[in-house]
């Protein structure tokens, strides 16, 4: 009876989140990028309803489907997400599929494969039919997304330049959102906020050319990323900081919102300009 007694106290005491856990993401199926198999063997699942008004659909639905475990924070953000720069490390291969949850017709899949050159973006291909028939088999319900998408070599495509690429896949993945946003600032108070602080800090920081500077103030990812860009421009690496400096100089007087989802937020410039931030150790630094 006294054991009876203490389970039942520790169900009671147990986290709801632990008790109830979410059956991960799988994956059945490979991707064949020229000569070279992938098997396919977890999958991810976010919904963003694009309170920023930045995307280019009213909402849009992220699969993504990959070789190995990641971080369902990797999906999150506007675009250039963080699970592309893992791809382009060679740290995760896959497919990330991008569509209105509405529209099953038209989808954008990036291939989650480092290019052939440095610095290049990963492949984007298109897929859009019409009719009946789209191109992947889709359900979403409240807290899942299932489905299977197949795709063979285009015999008539005339890029020759582009890697010969096959999938077919089968896929369940629990259904997350982008975190809710927590502030909404307007006119003055996203030009004197703490995001608006950060920017003008990186242009005095950008026109002094002090790139230990910029560490302080940016994530690890952005730093990094720009390594990579001083490393790729050699000498004239200066001058192109500097007309950054510039011109982000003349942005910040155009910012006209910042969108505050917890510890990431969005700078709004204009129609299509923005720039992101991540609120480390309670400070906010640059992640552009």
């Amino acid at each position: 009876m006294k054991r009876l007694l203490l389970l039942w106290l520790w169900l009671c005491l147990t986290p709801l989140p632990y008790a109830l856990a979410i059956d991960p993401g799988t994956a059945q199926g490979s991707l064949q990028i020229n000569q070279e198999t992938i098997a396919l063997t977890h999958s991810y699942a976010q919904r963003h309803d694009n309170a920023e008004g930045l995307l280019d659909r009213p909402k849009e639905l992220r699969i993504v489907i990959t070789d190995r475990e990641i971080s369902q924070d990797t999906l999150r953000g506007i675009v250039f997400l963080p699970i592309e720069q893992l791809a382009r490390e060679g740290r995760v291969r896959g497919l990330m599929v991008r569509l209105d949850p509405n529209d099953h017709h038209n989808l954008l899949v990036t291939l989650l494969f480092p290019p052939s050159t440095p610095g290049a973006s990963l492949i984007n291909q298109t897929l859009s039919t019409s009719g009946q028939e789209a191109p992947i088999d889709l359900k979403i319900s409240d807290n899942r997304v299932t489905g299977e998408i197949r795709h063979g070599e285009d015999p008539e495509s005339g890029f020759t330049d582009m890697p010969k690429l096959t999938y077919a896949v089968k896929f369940s993945a629990p259904l997350f959102q982008e975190l809710p946003v927590t502030a909404d600032l307007k006119g003055k108070a996203a030009q004197t906020g703490p995001q608006a602080a950060v920017l003008r800090e990186k242009a005095r920081i950008l026109a002094k050319g002090d790139f230990e500077g910029l560490k302080r103030i940016s994530t690890d990812r952005a730093y990094q990323a720009m390594q990579a860009f001083l490393a790729q421009a050699g000498p004239e690496a200066k001058s192109f900081v500097k007309e950054a400096a510039a011109d982000m100089e003349q942005s910040i007087k155009r910012i006209q919102r910042v969108v505050v989802r917890g510890d990431r937020a969005v700078v709004i410039f204009g129609q299509k300009q923005w720039s992101n931030f991540v609120r480390e150790g309670g400070e906010w630094k640059s992640d552009n």
